[in-house]
């Protein structure tokens, strides 16, 4: 019997370390930063959506690059895992960095300030990620493990958005001058470095207990950054994947950047960030147990199908939803995050892209492959932060201001309907996807004899 190469169960459950530390420092940075630039430091909504857009252009160029670098990288620790242990604390440094204001109010040299610490922050989630999610597809050949592994990766999000959704409006508070009613920005500060000094030793664990087991064959290219973006181009299927999770990634991501004007000012309470914000979590990680059989069953694209689609359902439950009717509301929270299950779905999807791309041109590309979805997780917070503030100034919001009713629809509208609509379209994009799980695991076979053959 043809023996593959797998992880071990420590590496597969340890995995999802990684994603939870993810989650301490980049998703509260989009979750909070949005709203702390606007009501704390005093930005005008459109030099908030410059910043954002601005280090996104900047990651187009910049995360390929990384993944290129990574994949050239030859040392004891192999290819991906390096960049973790050494990339981790400068990450969580600079993700505390984003709520600071040396130079106080919304002056050009706090414009500077926020610009520099934000894009430094996103190029070393660049620097960690890229190689945390490329790892992924090198631990094992086993399309059933890599879908352990991705749910592992599943479970460590929603389980670090559970902690930081449920604690971060109570920390900020606690830790803000005495008698706030909202957090002010050391309250943040202080949270940011609580979640900073966790995520470093989680982070470490990722890095201590994985091997990369595939390997690839002959020495690596030369970079070129052309040439690595046409490897990139020319695979069909890694686009497709791409598109959808360029689209999955906005409405999640892009949600969360806006999510707490929504509890702030259609619910009237700061509080109830941690309640609204934690259910879908919890939601996430119930429904994240059953991805490895229903996918098994299924398919990986047709239960990412079905996911987005009902997670649409439960947003336009709460877009509908009276902003005094709680438990509507806590209803579309339950019915969207128990069908958060998509990631490791598309994940696995673009493992099976760069197997593809071996098969056809004999370059193995994980870490630009996976530069893909880390570009998508920050292009949809940036993306959904960015619009949706210009959307909101669009319709009248005033920050610390109570909102008209005219604002209030804006802000119910890019919290809850336009994410509901990215996900339909993302459900839409993956009939794209040709390519079913038998022929992946054929292409996988054809590898394993390749490699067999060149060893």
């Amino acid at each position: 019997m043809e023996q593959r190469k797998q992880a071990s169960r420590a590496a597969v459950i340890c995995y999802g370390f990684g994603d939870l530390a993810s989650q301490f420092v980049w998703t509260f940075v989009g979750s909070y930063l949005t709203i702390f630039y606007t009501d704390i430091v005093g930005f005008a909504p459109i030099v908030v959506s410059a910043i954002m857009m601005g280090a996104r252009i900047w990651d187009a160029v910049n995360d390929p690059m990384m993944g290129a670098v990574a994949e050239r990288t030859r040392g004891r620790f192999g290819r991906f895992r390096p960049y973790i242990a050494f990339g981790c604390p400068l990450l969580a440094i600079f993700a505390v960095l984003t709520f600071t204001n040396p130079f106080g109010g919304n002056s050009t040299a706090s414009i500077i300030w926020a610009t520099f610490t934000y894009v430094a922050a996103g190029m070393l989630y660049t620097l960690v990620n890229i190689p945390y999610g490329a790892l992924a597809g090198v631990m094992t050949e086993d399309a059933d493990q890599r879908n352990k592994i991705n749910t592992s990766r599943n479970i460590g999000m929603n389980l670090g958005m559970v902690i930081v959704n449920a604690l971060s409006a109570g920390l900020a508070l606690r830790f803000s001058t005495a008698g706030a009613a909202v957090a002010d920005g050391k309250g943040y500060m202080t949270t940011a470095i609580i979640y900073g000094l966790v995520s470093i030793p989680l982070f470490l664990f990722v890095f201590a207990t994985s091997k990369e087991n595939v390997q690839p064959v002959g020495e690596p290219q030369k970079f070129s950054f052309t040439g690595t973006i046409n490897n990139l181009v020319k695979n069909k299927y890694l686009m497709i994947v791409t598109l959808v999770m360029a689209l999955q990634m906005t409405a999640f991501m892009g949600r969360i950047a806006v999510t707490a004007y929504y509890v702030i000012y259609c619910l009237g309470s700061f509080t109830m960030i941690g309640l609204v914000m934690t259910i879908p979590s919890l939601g996430g990680i119930i429904g994240s147990l059953f991805v490895p059989y229903f996918a098994k069953r299924f398919g990986k694209r047709n239960v990412l199908i079905g996911s987005m689609i009902i997670q649409g359902i439960g947003l336009l439950i709460i877009y509908a939803a009276p902003f005094d009717h709680m438990n509507m509301v806590l209803a579309g929270c339950w019915i969207f995050g128990l069908f958060n299950v998509g990631f490791p779905m598309t994940l696995s999807m673009v493992s099976d892209s760069v197997d593809y791309m071996e098969l056809k041109t004999g370059i193995r590309t994980d870490g630009t492959a996976y530069a893909t979805y880390g570009l998508a997780t920050k292009l949809g917070n940036a993306i959904g932060g960015s619009a949706g503030v210009l959307i909101l100034g669009l319709f009248g919001y005033v920050a610390n201001a109570e909102q008209t009713a005219e604002a209030l629809k804006g802000i119910n509208m890019v919290v809850n309907l336009i994410p509901a609509l990215l996900f339909f379209l993302a459900a839409a994009a993956c009939f794209l996807w040709k390519m079913s799980d038998e022929d992946a695991e054929e292409i996988r076979k054809q590898l394993r004899e390749k490699h067999s053959k060149a060893e």
